[in-house]
């Protein structure tokens, strides 16, 4: 259980385990957010991927005021053999002109983008992949702008994965082994592979390794339900027990745990059934994809209930039942005493308890709808990615929160045979005013579910 075959760990180093990633151009901050600092001749910008510093213009066409426009992006870089890869962009048409760049790999065109008229899809954020084959030695991938005034790059990164995987946040913390040991003060491992990055301290090498594999299945799991990657690569910390940094909960796709999580010898779960309580952490990653949708219904009781049901498929035991049935035994009875007392929330219960309501009338909307409910509602979700993006544009947080869980509102409603806005209505649950935005931890609250 405890073997290490395979895994490559390294200390005191950046570690690239499992990794598949040629080069991330926005993950390694290549990008110029000035668009100056990079010389373009005849409109062509070469990007050196082997030297240091690298600088990359954001996009396509007009970039900079007073420079000329960038025609064509070329990227030079070395492979050590021939193979195929996909070269993934990330882009935005922005607002004006009908937008489309040519991909060449070696000067043979592989394809062209989407042509994307702006002004019918502004800051549209658009995802393509092109088959890249490989020379061994010298390679020259091509971006060529063929219509347009300018479009913007999310990300530009070639791998060997059909997905293109999420970058790591360039603000995090602790991005590499040194500066992680430096705060925990003594020597540490990371375990990284495509989609999930773990730190952990080297005396606790191996039990990171096994919650390592647990998370890499979840983060899985939770893209088959939601159908998209979360924003950021999840980045794990774990910090030694009163460290600042060790809150338990997550924040731009980083989780913040303390060694207690590594440590399994007491753990019931582990003791009786030889399976890691991991459940914390992939409630926490759960929250993180959900963030990104932007879906926004019942506080975090979306990315709790998905997390539960990945919880379940790949570690589930009898133990983390008990406590599933005893968590939705909770939420009922908290439902039917609202209804109870005339839709108003129990005045014993804390306030930040309320969203109980959403998550009971999520369980039984999903056992109405039947087990295609999360992955048909996330189909519905992606459908209004543009328009739940688009709303942080609104400026007011209440306004950008509620426009989303309007939008959320109409998803959850075109499931066949729900009649979600019905319930609810029926429920007195607000149909534009997303829970957080009544403020329920204001004493002044009203204890109901609208305004």
């Amino acid at each position: 259980m405890w073997g290490l075959a395979g895994l490559f760990i390294m200390v005191g180093n950046p570690l690239a385990y499992g990794s598949s990633v040629v080069w991330d151009v926005g993950g390694k901050g290549f990008f110029d957010a000035t668009n100056k600092a990079y010389p373009i001749q005849d409109g062509r910008v070469q990007v050196d991927l082997a030297t240091q510093p690298v600088r990359c213009p954001t996009g396509l066409g007009h970039l900079a005021d007073g420079r000329e426009p960038v025609k064509e992006i070329q990227f030079l870089f070395k492979h050590e053999k021939a193979e195929s890869y996909w070269l993934h962009v990330a882009w935005n048409p922005g607002g004006s002109g009908k937008e489309q760049f040519e991909v060449l790999c070696n000067e043979e065109s592989i394809g062209k983008s989407t042509l994307i008229d702006a002004k019918e899809k502004p800051d549209c954020r658009t995802d393509e992949r092109f088959k890249a084959q490989l020379h061994a030695g010298d390679n020259v991938i091509t971006l060529r702008h063929l219509s347009g005034d300018g479009l913007r790059f999310y990300n530009v990164v070639l791998c060997d994965s059909e997905r293109m995987p999420p970058s790591v946040n360039p603000n995090l913390k602790f991005p590499t082994v040194e500066a992680y040991e430096a705060v925990i003060r003594e020597p540490a491992v990371m375990l990284d592979g495509l989609h999930v990055c773990l730190f952990a301290p080297k005396q606790k090498a191996k039990e990171a390794k096994l919650i390592f594999d647990y998370l890499v299945k979840a983060y899985d799991e939770l893209y088959r339900i939601v159908g998209v990657d979360t924003e950021y690569k999840i980045v794990v910390y774990h910090f030694p027990p009163g460290s600042p940094h060790a809150f338990g909960g997550t924040s731009n796709c980083t989780i913040w745990y303390d060694y207690k999580n590594l440590d399994l010898a007491p753990d019931e779960e582990w003791k009786r059934y030889h399976v890691p309580h991991v459940s914390g952490y992939i409630e926490e990653m759960a929250h993180n994809f959900v963030s990104t949708t932007h879906a926004q219904f019942g506080w975090e009781m979306i990315g709790w209930t998905i997390s539960s049901k990945v919880s379940e498929k790949i570690a589930g035991n009898p133990i983390y039942r008990r406590s599933i049935q005893e968590t939705r035994k909770g939420q009922a009875e908290t439902f039917h005493r609202y209804v109870k007392a005339n839709y108003v929330f129990p005045n014993d219960l804390p306030a930040n308890l309320c969203d109980r309501v959403h998550a009971y009338l999520l369980w039984q909307c999903e056992r109405q709808y039947g087990p295609n409910f999360w992955p048909d509602f996330f189909g519905e979700i992606r459908k209004e990615l543009p328009s739940l993006t688009a709303a942080v544009k609104l400026g007011n947080s209440d306004a950008i929160r509620n426009k989303r869980y309007q939008i959320t509102i109409e998803c959850f409603d075109r499931l066949k045979g729900l009649d979600f806005k019905k319930k609810l209505q029926e429920l007195h649950i607000s149909l534009d005013t997303d829970v957080k935005s009544l403020k329920p931890e204001n004493p002044a609250w009203n204890r109901r579910l609208t305004p």
